[in-house]
């Protein structure tokens, strides 16, 4: 539905002529899109780089804060990569790390020394003790659902509306007018009968649908992203849902792949947490391909290969590999200090500052988000629970934004999900931030 305070006429000729000045001046782009639909569908590599962007910039190089596409245009990049490039790009640490294992050997089917470094800096940060490794976080929380399968010998992973863990089956499944669907195509029909979906900040509807103890797994963030924006916990949810899973025999799996970069233990040390799995992944590796989840005592010996019953369904050939390691054990021990944490929570709340600053200038009936690094904007007053956010969307309205962000300089891939300041940023990318996104306020409010 149209966001409150803007004419939604106005906004589509406002999208319509910034598409136009975006499309003119990025030639190359458009010769290398053309070029590349014949070999690859959309023109790209892999089809989420159009779904949300209508049309992406064909990229030539990064570095730190932002990147430059092939026509020479320079972006501070405040989707960092959807959250995987929060370290920066061209990272010296990380750069140095890669290289150096790239030329003694990437791959060996076998454990190197930086996987039990990684795993221990990890265990140091987050409160369970054993820790796996796969390529993404997508991958990690497959096999956390796996894992509490075999643990608990049920089948129901229990999601929350407006969720986002993965493109893996059970976690396509949305909430529609009070039916389980896939929100995409390809998917097999029987996984809506092992998902099960509640309301974030709902504990009666949490208890209602724990009840029939059929829930091997709750897969939650710690704060809801993604497809909501930015949901925070309210006041005593987190300590309602951990009791009423153990009362459940349900275990709780905390996903931290986005809510990492709020501090050295993530929002699971900010919040107090005790899960029993955590997943993780995008930027511990400074944009090298990996996902980690760390498992409690008891069910770090669902992994026992020595077991009479078989082993659990975990693992592939590329997971645990040294450059994936090289790059995390320098990402997590020299870039994602408690320095770097301080210094991007300070800019993230001079950022929300300037936000709030703009909605009120502009007169706008929206509210502010903050959340460390992070901020952003809903069209309205702070919801509550999943159905509340996803009822606030405003699909032109989000698409135009990024538009007219890029066209002055900063690219927004995600606008929904908030800006969130990488490492490497200073106090003048806030300000050129806040500079374009005040300006877009101006023109599109009524």
């Amino acid at each position: 539905m149209p966001a409150p305070g803007v004419d939604p006429a106005k906004v589509r000729d406002i999208h319509d002529r910034e598409m136009k000045k975006f499309v003119d001046a990025r030639p190359r782009t458009m010769g290398l899109l053309e070029r590349a639909r014949a070999h690859m569908p959309n023109g790209v590599p892999m089809a989420w780089m159009t779904i949300d962007q209508d049309i992406p910039v064909y990229v030539d190089r990064g570095e730190g804060a932002g990147f430059t596409d092939v026509d020479g245009h320079r972006y501070l990049d405040v989707n960092v990569s959807d959250m995987v490039m929060f370290c920066g790009y061209g990272n010296p640490e990380v750069a140095s790390a890669i290289a150096e294992r790239a030329r003694s050997g990437t791959q060996f089917l076998l454990p190197t020394i930086e996987a039990v470094e990684v795993a221990e800096e990890l265990a140091r940060r987050y409160p369970v003790p054993f820790w796996q490794f796969t390529l993404s976080a997508s991958q990690a929380n497959v096999e956390a659902i796996r894992i509490a399968r075999a643990a608990t010998g049920r089948e129901v992973a229990l999601l929350f509306d407006g969720h986002y863990h993965g493109h893996f089956d059970e976690g396509l499944i949305n909430l529609e007018d009070g039916r389980l669907v896939p929100v995409q195509r390809g998917l097999a029909k029987a996984t809506t009968g092992k998902v099960r979906i509640a309301q974030f900040n709902d504990l009666d509807g949490l208890r209602r649908a724990l009840e029939p103890r059929d829930v091997a797994i709750v897969l939650t963030e710690p704060a809801l992203t993604n497809n909501v924006h930015l949901l925070l916990p309210q006041p005593g949810w987190h300590e309602a849902l951990r009791a009423l899973t153990r009362e459940a025999g349900t275990v709780l799996a905390i996903d931290e792949t986005h809510t990492c970069v709020v501090g050295p233990g993530g929002a699971t040390r900010r919040f107090g947490l005790q899960p029993d799995i955590i997943t993780i992944g995008k930027s511990i590796a400074g944009g090298v391909p990996l996902g980690a989840y760390g498992l409690s005592e008891p069910l770090a010996r669902e992994l026992d290969v020595r077991r009479e019953q078989g082993g659990t369904a975990t693992g592939g050939t590329l997971f645990g590999n040294p450059l994936s390691m090289a790059a995390a054990r320098a990402a997590l021990t020299r870039v994602l200090t408690p320095a770097a944490y301080e210094h991007t929570a300070a800019l993230g709340a001079r950022l929300a500052d300037g936000i709030d600053t703009a909605i009120r200038a502009a007169r706008l009936p929206w509210t502010a988000q903050r959340f460390g690094p992070r901020s952003g904007h809903w069209y309205g007053p702070e919801p509550k629970t999943g159905l509340q956010a996803l009822a606030r969307r405003d699909r032109l309205l989000t698409v135009t934004q990024r538009l007219w962000m890029a066209n002055r300089g900063v690219w927004e891939a995600l606008p929904g999900a908030g800006p969130t300041i990488a490492v490497p940023a200073q106090a003048g990318d806030v300000d050129r931030y806040l500079d374009a996104y005040s300006s877009f306020l101006r023109a599109v409010a009524t």
